[in-house]
């Protein structure tokens, strides 16, 4: 665990060595700042003497842009009387000032996770099928009969099933106590958080593939994946049928072409540093959430564990890791086999109202 760092909404994250404010962003310290490009003494919102002077709006959907009174607005609004507000969401507000930009312009944390390097091991993805439930004794039958068709289409490939007892002890072995800690502070309305922030620690540590329970192939996995595959990504409506239009936008993904990159399935090899700057990206926001500045339900999901974060830490870097890019629709995954996935799933973190995360206040200055 670091001594100190010092987390905005953007997911920056600036330790203090001491005579300096040194910057990290998930990882990669060659980097600008996401959505900050000036760091100066005496901001009353920073701590320890950092201000952040400006910010990127395109991050949140502008191209130009500005801050004003601590709101970011559209440069291209001719009426100031009504700006549109980005908020820490993701989402886009016309309702006016929204204070707690301000107030929670760079947050100070107590500590942070050190996340094991990524792996330079270019060897084959294993053959190994992750699916992610809560209570493997009460799973909905059309859910098990799913994982028992993807096996058959898999022969040769094992299977796992990780319930929760079972995530709680992978993630205490593989990451330790206070990762387990920092897991635990997602909601129990957010099995989908949960099962977001867990597929990425999983499938860093050993690899594989992990598909959602209501997900599969329709084609055997050794002819989707090539020997020398070390990441897989897909955007929705790559295929042009037009099944999933609109699907994969948010503001806060807007400077993405294509919109999000999916993650209701991950291939990957282990220790892809795709996945160290996920996992750092999403950690960095469950520490810092407040839920009067970053809400509930869909949008804060999205953006908090979801695929808008796991979009957001893999696209500024996308070009400097092997991966492929395949269009998962045409090139043999299924994204559901069942039409009322959500009904059955017993629980809609969609309309929670509940704060996605607790208990993250020690770790806080």
């Amino acid at each position: 665990m670091t001594d100190t760092a010092f987390v905005t909404f953007f997911g920056d994250v600036l330790f203090d060595t001491g005579s300096a404010i040194a910057t990290e962003i998930l990882g990669e310290t060659s980097y600008p700042l996401l959505g900050r490009d000036r760091i100066r003494e005496g901001s009353a919102h920073a701590p320890h003497g950092v201000e952040i002077r400006r910010s990127h709006p395109r991050l949140y959907g502008l191209w130009g842009g500005e801050i004003r009174n601590g709101q970011i607005r559209d440069a291209h609004m001719q009426d100031a009387a009504a700006p549109r507000v980005f908020q820490p969401d993701g989402t886009v507000s016309g309702a006016g000032e929204r204070q707690s930009w301000s107030e929670l312009t760079c947050l100070a944390l107590a500590r942070f996770p050190i996340i094991a390097p990524a792996s330079p091991d270019n060897g084959p993805i294993p053959r190994t099928l992750h699916f992610i439930c809560n209570d493997r004794t009460r799973l909905d039958p059309a859910l098990m009969a799913n994982i028992e068709t993807n096996a058959a289409l898999n022969p040769g490939w094992t299977i796992h099933l990780w319930d929760e007892a079972a995530r709680f002890q992978f993630i205490s072995e593989h990451y330790g106590w206070e990762m387990l800690k920092i897991y635990l502070m997602i909601g129990a309305e957010y099995g989908a958080a949960k099962a977001d922030f867990f597929r990425y620690l999983l499938i860093y540590a050993v690899g594989g593939v992990y598909l959602d329970l209501k997900s599969r192939t329709d084609r055997p996995l050794d002819t989707i994946i090539r020997p020398d595959d070390t990441y897989l990504l897909s955007q929705w409506n790559m295929s042009g049928s037009g099944r999933h239009a609109g699907w994969g936008l948010g503001t806060s993904i807007a400077h993405v072409p294509g919109g999000e990159y999916q993650q209701w399935f991950l291939i990957a090899r282990k220790g892809h540093p795709y996945l160290r700057r996920v996992i750092q990206l999403v950690t960095t926001k469950i520490l810092s959430y407040r839920p009067e500045a970053h809400g509930a339900g869909a949008v804060t999901t999205f953006n908090i564990t979801g695929p808008h974060a796991y979009t957001k830490a893999i696209h500024p870097v996308r070009e400097r890791f092997a991966h492929r890019v395949f269009d998962s629709e045409s090139d043999g995954l299924v994204y559901s086999v069942l039409d009322n996935h959500r009904a059955r799933s017993g629980s809609d973190y969609r309309k929670a109202t509940t704060p996605l995360v607790t208990g993250n206040e020690s770790y806080r200055i």
